[in-house]
C-alpha cells in the first residue's frame, strides 16, 4: 500500500461520512435518539461510535494512546447531530493530514494491535475506512427504512462525475 492508494480510501470515508451525516438530518430526533436495530441502539449512538472510532486509532497511531476512553471524555462534546456533524469535518481533515503525512516506510511499520499482535500501519487506517462502512451500512438503511435514503455509497460514487452528455 502507499500514501496515495490510501488517500483514496481516507477521502471516500470522509465522503461517504458526510453523505450520511447530512442525510440524518431528515430524521426527526425520536428517530435519532430513540431506539434502533444499530449495533450500538440508536442512530446518534452509532454516529458517536464512528466519530470516537476514527478519533481513537487517529489518536494512538500518532503516538497518543486514549486507552479505553471515549473522545467524550477528553472534553469534546458530540450532543447532538450538529457537533457531530462539525467534528466529523474536523477528524476526517485530520486523518486526511495524517495519512498524507505518511511515507512508506511508516505505513509498513508494524503497530502493537492488543496485547499481543501487531498490523501494518496501513491495515490499521484501511480499517478505520472499513470500520466506517459497517456502521454506515447499518445506518443507510436505518435512513432508507424512514424514508430517507443516502442514495448510493459505493467507493466509486465518490470520486464519479455526472456525464456531460
Amino acid at each position: 500500500m502507499d500514501t496515495e492508494s490510501l488517500l483514496v480510501l481516507v477521502r471516500y470515508h470522509r465522503w461517504a461520512n458526510r453523505r450520511i451525516l447530512e442525510t440524518a438530518a431528515g430524521l426527526t430526533d425520536d428517530e435519532f435518539r430513540g431506539p434502533a436495530p444499530l449495533d450500538h441502539g440508536t442512530a446518534f449512538d452509532a454516529l458517536r461510535h464512528l466519530m470516537d472510532a476514527d478519533w481513537s486509532w487517529r489518536e494512538y497511531l500518532g503516538g497518543h494512546d486514549v486507552g479505553t476512553t471515549y473522545v467524550w471524555d477528553h472534553g469534546i462534546e458530540l450532543d447532538d447531530l450538529a457537533s457531530i456533524t462539525a467534528f466529523c469535518a474536523e477528524e476526517d481533515e485530520r486523518l486526511e493530514r495524517y495519512v498524507a503525512s505518511l511515507d512508506a516506510a511508516v505505513l509498513h511499520e508494524e503497530v502493537p494491535v492488543g496485547d499481543e499482535d501487531r498490523a501494518p500501519r496501513w491495515v490499521i487506517l484501511a480499517h478505520v475506512v472499513n470500520h466506517g462502512t459497517q456502521h454506515r451500512s447499518e445506518l443507510a438503511l436505518y435512513l432508507t427504512d424512514r424514508g430517507h435514503s443516502p442514495d448510493q455509497l459505493d467507493l466509486i460514487d465518490a470520486f464519479t462525475l455526472p456525464s456531460s452528455g
